[in-house]
């Protein structure tokens, strides 16, 4: 359930520390070799992962746009409200821009452990195909 607040329902900086910290163990596990991607399905995941930076770089620009502040008139009252729209799209780390930003480099990291995942795969692949080499030499 949302507090009424808008968003989605739930803690979004809770959900994105889950998504960050996972991102975080596919990067490690891939570097040390335990995480490991076929081409073909690594390509997959790069492609959905691409698709959805791509997105919210098109979308960057309104969130921009909300960080300015609304032209609602020159009372006190006006002024916090403009003020408070400027808060929720880009004025602290609960901020809606800042928290896609963040999400945008969770993504990132989940793509270079995806790259990384692939490289372990074919250095996997090719050793598997060495030693059976070897068992046809023997």
């Amino acid at each position: 359930m949302t507090d009424g607040t808008g968003g989605p329902p739930g803690d979004f900086s809770q959900m994105l520390g889950d998504f960050s910290a996972q991102a975080d163990q596919m990067l490690t596990a891939a570097k040390e070799g335990q995480f490991a991607v076929s081409p073909e399905m690594g390509e997959a995941y790069k492609t959905a992962l691409r698709d959805y930076l791509d997105s919210w770089m098109g979308t960057k620009t309104r969130f921009d746009h909300l960080a300015q502040s609304p032209k609602l008139g020159k009372s006190p009252y006006s002024q916090q409200v403009g003020d408070h729209a400027v808060r929720v799209a880009d004025g602290d780390d609960l901020s809606a821009k800042t928290q896609l930003d963040a999400l945008q480099d969770v993504a990132n990291r989940a793509r270079e452990a995806i790259e990384i995942a692939i490289t372990k795969y074919k250095q996997r692949d090719s050793d598997g195909a060495d030693q059976l080499k070897q068992f046809d030499r023997d």
